[in-house]
């Protein structure tokens, strides 16, 4: 079996604006991956952009990577890796470029389990059926206050979540905001604004609670907030800072070691990872597989979590086919934590499929279990999205 094409299938839609730290979405989207072979087979990954043009990724994916994979053995997933990132040196090692190599990377494993009819978690020596998970939201939204995030929250909470995630540092009257860089921020917030939403969830949320930053934040700023997100119930510090500032992250953690500090989804590679790690920057390690190297890169991220004793935590923000990937790499990972659950609407995630994902009374995610990835895309959803 060789391979003949390597495709990108960009996916948007429109979606009510909301806002993190720093950014706003009014549109959700997706960078597919499909992997077509002389036998027939495809497989079908996905390429996490961060809201860069799709066209973009699209072009690495069929202009870079793509001739360097015709004509090989789809099931040789190392060498293809390896052959995509010796061939992306100059130019890759990270960002949009090994993005799209995260995309191929799961496309050729959904391929692999459906060439030898086993599900994904299997290849991986899995052991796992359920999966453990988090509600992801607590945006910024017009409109949205206190009270709207305590009952969006308590929502969660009836689902069958215990713990929960929302954003904080929205707040451009922060001394060294990078929002202010950025310009007007719609609905942001004052620092005292954001402790009370912070209580308001703290109240709302059963089990633990995190915050996450979007590394607004400086290594100061961080220091002199943690001290009160401890006071009001927090657990856990998502990407405070900028993953660059080892020496910061380090800080922060001998300074407050009551805060599990998580990170970070905008880190890529096992190399990148490991960094952070050997300078004791994260009690949890936070890959995303479309965007840190793919399936097989966050292996070996896991691999070097479970060395220095760390939980993982993956990121997961994407379509459905983002998620049943991390179901699958879930399945296998040492050490593992919660996985992030998103619950803003998101029809690429929802709608995108034949079959539903799965979850027990306690949001516990099933994995699927069929050949490879374990799911099948609807061709009127794909149609209806595809840019």
């Amino acid at each position: 079996m060789k391979i003949t094409a390597v495709k990108g299938i960009g996916l948007r839609c429109a979606c009510e604006p909301i806002h993190d730290a720093l950014s706003t979405s009014r549109a959700r989207q997706a960078l597919l991956v499909v992997v077509e072979t002389d036998a027939g087979l495809c497989g079908v990954g996905e390429a996490f952009t961060y809201g860069a043009p799709l066209a973009a990724a699209k072009a690495v994916v069929e202009e870079q990577l793509a001739p360097r994979l015709v004509g090989r053995d789809p099931l040789q997933i190392s060498e293809a890796w390896d052959a995509m990132h010796w061939g992306t040196l100059a130019s890759g090692r990270r960002g949009i470029t090994l993005g799209a190599v995260s995309g191929v990377d799961i496309a050729l494993w959904d391929l692999r389990g459906k060439a030898e009819h086993k599900p994904v978690s299997a290849l991986l020596g899995g052991t796992r059926d359920r999966i453990p998970s988090y509600a992801s939201g607590g945006f910024y939204a017009p409109g949205k206050d206190t009270d709207a995030l305590r009952r969006e929250l308590e929502g969660y909470m009836r689902m069958g979540y215990r713990d929960a995630k929302i954003k904080i540092g929205r707040t451009p009257r922060l001394p060294g905001s990078p929002l202010c860089a950025l310009g007007p921020a719609e609905d942001a917030v004052t620092p005292d604004e954001d402790w009370k939403r912070v209580e308001a969830a703290r109240e709302a949320v059963d089990g633990w609670l995190a915050v996450d930053t979007n590394a607004s934040w400086d290594a100061d700023t961080a220091l002199q907030n943690a001290p009160e997100l401890v006071r009001l119930g927090v657990s856990r510090l998502e990407e405070p800072i900028p993953f660059e500032d080892l020496e910061g992250f380090a800080r922060l953690r001998r300074a407050c070691p009551q805060l599990l500090v998580m990170g970070c989804e905008t880190q890529q590679g096992e190399a990148g990872f490991s960094a952070m790690l050997d300078a004791g920057a994260l009690d949890i390690v936070q890959p995303d597989a479309g965007w840190a190297g793919g399936i097989t890169e966050c292996v070996r991220i896991g691999r070097a979590a479970a060395a220095h004793g760390c939980g993982v935590s993956l990121h997961c923000f994407g379509s459905a086919v983002l998620f049943a990937a991390s179901l699958h790499l879930c399945a296998a990972l040492p050490g593992l934590e919660p996985l992030e659950s998103e619950e803003n609407p998101n029809p690429l995630k929802t709608a995108l499929t034949r079959v539903p994902f799965e979850a027990d009374g306690h949001m516990n995610w099933l994995v699927p279990q069929g050949d490879g990835l374990g799911i099948e895309l609807d061709p009127a959803a794909l149609e209806t999205f595809a840019v």
